[in-house]
């Protein structure tokens, strides 16, 4: 069968082999504490899906969306953007997607042309690179180094990529690393782009995820003129990851055209689960303490039990991830192995997130304190 030769460069999507890895353990009646992928455990909150279940009774409920989202989610996200990033939007500068995948996605393919050149972050989440090669993209991999927090040095990039790349996506706070960037250094890249003529992207969907204390930041604080757009998700902070609901906030140009090609390719997203969302963006301001708070706890057990263990990590202020060090003498294959066979503890292997990660693997926060202690307790100092 002939298929199109840009995919036979495209592997299986790694976290569905570490779920069938997951599943023929559980088969065998074998119990798994699965910290690889980010699924939150905990249900969404009761607001949200009352809501849902209410929006089944409206009229019109299965009827198609509108193609760029219902307008009391995009009023909605204009409000939160302004009460809880100090952002001013307006309306035509959002736009509703099904989840942060399509926005990624359909940025790419609305932007770039086949041949074009994007700057990538690496270690980065495999769907950046993904979908620019599915798309006849060019990625340019930039390393992120914890000698540099985990953040781009631009200088770095070769004159010749400046010059020609058209699109520069960045993921603060990080995955698969936890790091954070801060208003000087979004001033800073959004800067290098506006002058380079590159759109810059930051994928947010880890905003509301940081440490207490420290306040949740949009790469469009502070513009002067839009220039940039950010990739929002409920997933992460909603537990909604289920639903598929995202946006993309930011550059009229850009909303505009992903808008149109959106319009040719899907119908949107279903009108319940828009709704579900707006209620989400009414949570009170103790809803981010109590998950900020919640997420520090869990990170601070699993920091505790890996130091026992003499494994490295750092030490990140954002998402619910933990980029530890592989012990030497072991490959990161054999090692995230290893905790399989012996802890029944599945773990995402650093090499996912392409050849830079490689010597790391990338613990989730998405289990419960206890059973998370009590995993990463068993795991023998090498």
């Amino acid at each position: 069968m002939k298929i199109n030769m840009r995919l036979k460069g495209i592997s299986t999507y790694d976290f569905k082999e570490l779920n069938q890895q997951k599943e023929r353990l559980l088969e065998n009646n074998i119990k798994v504490t699965d910290l690889s992928i980010g699924d939150p455990g905990e249900k969404p909150h009761n607001d949200i899906t009352t809501a849902l279940i209410e929006a089944i009774g409206k009229d019109h409920f299965n009827n198609y969306p509108p193609y760029e989202g219902i307008k009391l989610l995009k009023e909605a996200i204009v409000d939160f953007y302004r009460n809880h990033y100090e952002v001013m939007l307006e309306e035509d500068e959002v736009l509703i997607t099904i989840g942060a995948k399509d926005a990624i996605n359909t940025i790419i393919s609305a932007v770039c042309n086949v041949g074009d050149w994007a700057i990538l972050p690496q270690p980065a989440y495999p769907t950046y690179e993904n979908c620019c090669r599915i798309w006849g993209v060019n990625p340019y991999k930039i390393p992120l180094s914890i000698k540099n927090e985990y953040l781009p040095i631009l200088s770095h990039i070769p004159d010749r990529i400046t010059s020609t790349a058209k699109l520069f996506i960045i993921n603060y706070p990080n995955n698969p690393t936890g790091a954070i960037a801060s208003e000087e250094f979004y001033e800073y890249i959004r800067e290098y782009c506006s002058r380079n003529n590159i759109i810059l992207v930051n994928d947010g969907t880890y905003n509301d995820i940081v440490l207490p204390g420290i306040k949740p930041l949009s790469v469009l604080k502070g513009e002067s003129k839009r220039t940039a757009v950010e990739i929002g998700s409920f997933s992460k902070s909603y537990n909604m990851t289920g639903f598929r609901v995202g946006y993309i906030v930011g550059n009229r140009e850009v909303i505009r055209e992903v808008a149109r090609l959106k319009s040719n390719i899907d119908s949107g997203q279903f009108l319940p689960l828009q709704y579900s969302a707006c209620e989400a963006l009414k949570l009170k301001e103790n809803y981010y303490l109590q998950l900020k708070e919640m997420y520090f706890r869990r990170r601070s057990v699993a920091e505790a039990c890996l130091r026992v263990a003499g494994i490295d990590f750092y030490k990140g202020s954002g998402t619910f991830y933990i980029w530890c060090a592989v012990p030497k003498d072991y490959s990161t294959h054999e090692y995230c192995n290893s905790l399989l066979d012996k802890y029944h503890l599945l773990v995402t292997p650093g090499n996912v997130f392409g050849s830079l990660g490689d010597g790391h693997f990338r613990i989730s926060l998405t289990s419960e304190e206890a059973e998370i202690c009590e995993t990463l307790s068993k795991i023998k100092k090498i």
